[in-house]
């Protein structure tokens, strides 16, 4: 009987594609988040080649890091480059599901932009556990709230002068909390590849993940699935 098991799970692995029999992924992302979104699609459509089904739980942005790390949840959907410094049980992926243009809001459009020296001079807001915004406003006048909602509404009522948020994500809020007097300010601070963040658990996953994910990039359909959601974004989609 045992070899007979044994058999059966051989054949199970042959037949599964890279030797994965199928199974369910968790992982946790940044609630509200259009990047989320989109990374979400890329790692859908990667993972059902190894036979894996991806589930989502959505969480504050320093929360979803902090489940991802401690494993109670499979990983983390995306991050920017190094965060596994900190969070020691996170290893990522190597090739980037997505990018992130980080972007100064303010209702005063003639602030000039140029990196993230140009904004010393004034009180901004991000949001918690946005690791690109927390580093890049290292050491300013900074007020940090849960969500963009409250984020672009603390701007609105002018309890700062500028909030930093992932380009997408800003349009997206403003959208949908119906706030018109905001502006996106230009060019972009600066510009972020993504990666997909698995806990250490699944160490033997990331090369066959990543061979996936290769194939993805090189045919162009990781940057098709990203302009595809932009566009639907942009049309109020």
């Amino acid at each position: 009987m045992h070899k007979l098991r044994s058999f059966y799970l051989s054949v199970l692995l042959l037949i599964t594609p890279f030797g994965y029999a199928q199974q369910t992924l968790v992982f946790s992302g940044i609630e509200g988040s259009v990047n989320t979104d989109i990374s979400l699609q890329v790692l859908e459509e990667a993972y059902q080649k190894l036979g894996i089904t991806v589930e989502y739980r959505p969480l504050p942005g320093e929360r979803a890091l902090r489940t991802a790390d401690t494993g109670r949840v499979d990983g983390e959907v995306f991050r920017i480059a190094n965060v596994e410094k900190r969070y020691t049980n996170l290893i990522p992926v190597p090739t980037a599901i997505n990018v992130l243009q980080g972007i100064a809001f303010s209702k005063v459009e003639q602030i000039p932009i140029s990196g993230w020296e140009s904004l010393k001079r004034y009180h901004l807001g991000i949001q918690i556990g946005i690791k690109f915004a927390e580093r890049g406003t290292e050491g300013m006048q900074r007020t940090l709230v849960e969500t963009n909602e409250q984020l672009f509404k603390m701007l609105d009522a002018e309890r700062v002068e500028v909030v930093i948020a992932a380009h997408a994500n800003g349009l997206k809020t403003l959208s949908d909390i119906e706030i018109d007097s905001v502006h996106a300010l230009k060019p972009a601070i600066q510009e972020y590849q993504l990666y997909h963040y698995l806990h250490k658990r699944h160490a033997s996953l990331v090369p066959k993940l990543d061979q996936v994910l290769q194939q993805m990039q090189q045919s162009g359909r990781i940057s098709a699935i990203r302009k595809q959601a932009l566009l639907k974004l942009e049309n109020g989609h």
